[in-house]
């Protein structure tokens, strides 16, 4: 009987537990802890929320399972201090022990603009780096009604990298995380997905690209902008420097900012075509 009810035991699935998160006020700097609205509403009514990527810790995998930031997300970063000037600013942090889409649905992301957004911020622009990007695609795809106003996102593997399909440079704990954003994967989640992408939130793509090249020296500028989002009309600007600079440089932190200041509207299939001429040295008209 009891070897019984431990086979029946191994069969039963081991509950999901969600990644742990931290969302941090960054500008105004509020220090090195988790967010807690302040009892006087900010002057300013518009927020930014960053969202960093994939970060291996091969050394240290304990790492993976808490949340962390990367240096663009810091209060001293040129892209903090670029988008500071028009925004309240915030950096998301995550632990990577889940699939994206896992940690797109991950409570502590919906709670996190949930704050801000009865903080009083009529204004929530995510802006995502690589799969940062993808995680906040999936959001507003899955929570149209959380207050997520501009997604902008950032060399992001919308049709997964290569990269990823190589088992080196990771431990076990972030294999979820990392196996998540091979081509195979984000291909059969994409067919999964039956949410589109409404046109109430605004989105951008910023494509990263290095000269007489394709990619940024790891995503490809296709899966960067995807042909799903191209039949979207989701326009895509063109950004000169690689995947790993992106978030660091003066020129892609104006660029972000003009596009959070921006109204971002729905490409026409004749602006999409000449973008893609642009990006992928292509004629003919994207059809729909």
């Amino acid at each position: 009987m009891i070897h019984t009810l431990l086979a029946i035991a191994g069969t039963i699935a081991a509950p999901w537990v969600a990644p742990a998160t931290e969302l941090r006020q960054v500008a105004p700097d509020r220090g090195a802890k988790a967010w807690v609205a302040p009892a006087v509403p900010s002057e300013k009514t518009r927020a930014i929320v960053l969202l960093h990527g994939l970060y291996l810790h091969p050394v240290r995998p304990a790492k993976a399972t808490q949340p962390f930031f990367r240096d663009w997300q810091q209060p001293n970063s040129v892209l903090v201090k670029t988008l500071a000037k028009d925004f309240d600013v915030f950096a998301f942090g995550y632990a990577q022990i889940a699939s994206v889409d896992d940690t797109a649905r991950t409570p502590g992301l919906r709670d996190a603009v949930a704050k801000i957004r009865k903080a009083g911020y009529t204004e929530i622009v995510l802006v995502g780096h690589s799969a940062g990007g993808v995680i906040s695609r999936l959001f507003v795809e899955e929570n149209p009604d959380a207050g997520v106003t501009k997604v902008i996102a950032v060399a992001s593997p919308f049709t997964g990298v290569k990269m990823a399909t190589l088992e080196l440079g990771y431990r076990k704990v972030q294999a979820p995380f990392v196996e998540s954003l091979t081509p195979e994967a984000r291909t059969i989640a994409t067919k999964a997905n039956n949410l589109a992408l409404g046109k109430d939130v605004e989105f951008a793509c910023v494509v990263c690209k290095l000269k007489r090249l394709e990619t940024d020296g790891l995503v490809s500028t296709r899966s960067q902008w995807s042909e799903d989002l191209q039949q979207l009309g989701v326009p895509a600007v063109l950004a000169q420097v690689s995947h790993t600079d992106a978030m660091d440089t003066a020129a892609t932190a104006k660029t972000i900012l003009e596009l959070a200041n921006g109204k971002i509207t729905r490409w026409s299939a004749e602006e999409v075509d000449a973008a893609r001429k642009v990006l992928f040295r292509e004629p003919g008209l994207l059809r729909r």
